[in-house]
């Protein structure tokens, strides 16, 4: 699944790793802007076993209490769910206790709920619950605040930034507990809120987040990365982003860029080319990449081409529930390719010989330079509209690219 998420995304950059103990036990305070996907990132990104703290009504079955309970994974009753069953939560806790005193770590969604948003939400009371009744027979427990931020939480191929902070200390609040309980939870989620802040990129406003979003893809234009390098253990990117969401603060200033930012991106869709693009961003070796990797790719494309319509329709399943959308795609996406790998091995090995078994782990791989191959070919396509788009409008050409770099863009 790792060489998967490499597929998924197309850059993944994690900070603050360590931040969280090699050892010892740990609550990871996410926040959950994208479904059951952001279990996953954490999870792949950290190399120790991680227990899930997830909503009980995806318990309801049998099969799909069997399987996720043995993929670590543990419900938590919500108001949502019924009032007669916050009860059980006891149990719950009871089992998260256990599991903290044995050193291990539990992953909370602190927010409750998912909302593809850019912002933190009120967070509820249940990690600090947690936190002060296992902190009676944990003293080492450590919270540790995460960031999971999607530069476009919907689409394929778009990039991740995961930041962990420095956990929290909250072991002063424990005599509160014991005499002013609400006092106690408002304070540390008041510290974990300030915390968790730290590691997100934040829009402050759900009306501005059109603008917004084009402005910071704008803003990503300069960037250069090594086009075959995945994954970047670095924060600059996400400090970068921060400082530059921090001057949509100033309300007058934000409305005017935001303003502006929406009127490009209306006036570039014409084109049918992505905001920003210009020629001089495809890379010189272009060409002989797409000469030299043309039979794999073509090879790659003809084993995917059962999978994507299959794929395509679990995605179309979830247009009534969004925030669901990249997770499907991601899990589909992963267990079709692997099943065509599978299959398609099998076959060469019975037609060839059984050694051809051994190049199975090489699939991924070659799956990923395929991918990288077919976007490039797409760079290559996007150059030719360029130049006839820019042909073809000579009088507004000049003043879109001007209003561009007039935003932030080259």
């Amino acid at each position: 699944m790792r060489y998967w998420m490499r597929i998924h995304f197309r850059r993944v950059f994690v900070d603050g790793l360590t931040h969280v103990p090699r050892k010892g036990p740990v609550m990871l305070a996410c926040n959950h802007p994208n479904s059951f996907l952001d279990a996953i990132v954490v999870a792949l990104i950290l190399k120790r076993r991680i227990h899930f703290l997830v909503r009980s009504d995806v318990f309801r079955k049998p099969a799909a209490r069997f399987i996720l309970s043995r993929l670590n994974m543990i419900p938590i009753y919500r108001l949502q769910e019924g009032t007669e069953n916050l009860d059980k939560n006891q149990e719950t806790f009871a089992r998260c206790y256990d599991l903290l005193r044995r050193g291990e770590i539990i992953l909370i969604f602190s927010e409750g709920n998912c909302v593809v948003e850019k912002r933190l939400r009120a967070l509820k009371k249940g990690t600090a619950r947690i936190y002060f009744g296992a902190s009676d027979w944990v003293s080492n427990l450590a919270v540790v605040p995460v960031g999971i931020n999607y530069t476009a939480p919907y689409q394929f191929r778009s990039e991740l930034m995961v930041s962990f902070g420095k956990a929290i200390e909250s072991h002063d609040l424990q005599p509160v507990w014991k005499s002013e309980p609400a006092k106690a939870v408002r304070i540390f989620n008041e510290r974990l809120t300030e915390a968790m802040r730290n590691e997100l990129l934040i829009i402050p406003h759900k009306d501005w987040d059109l603008g917004a979003e084009v402005m910071l893809n704008i803003h990503r234009l300069p960037y250069r990365f090594s086009y075959f390098s995945a994954r970047f253990n670095s924060g600059k990117r996400l400090r970068d982003e921060q400082d530059f969401l921090s001057v949509f603060q100033e309300e007058a200033l934000a409305l005017d860029q935001l303003e502006q930012a929406e009127l490009l991106e209306k006036a570039w869709q014409k084109t049918g080319i992505p905001l920003g693009f210009h020629p001089r961003r495809v890379p010189n070796w272009n060409t002989a990449f797409l000469c030299a990797w043309f039979f794999p790719a073509i090879l790659c494309a003809l084993i995917h081409l059962p999978v994507l319509p299959l794929a395509n329709k679990a995605v179309d399943k979830t247009r009534k529930a969004r925030q669901f959308k990249a997770s499907v795609m991601f899990g589909s996406g992963a267990l079709l390719s692997y099943l065509s790998y599978l299959l398609v091995s099998i076959l060469l090995a019975a037609l060839m010989t059984p050694w051809f078994l051994l190049l199975l782990p090489l699939w991924p791989r070659v799956t990923w330079v395929s991918l990288l191959w077919w976007e490039q070919l797409q760079l290559r396509r996007y150059s030719i509209q360029y130049r006839a788009a820019a042909a073809k409008y000579l009088e507004l050409w000049p003043k879109l690219e001007t209003r561009l770099r007039n935003l932030g863009g080259v």
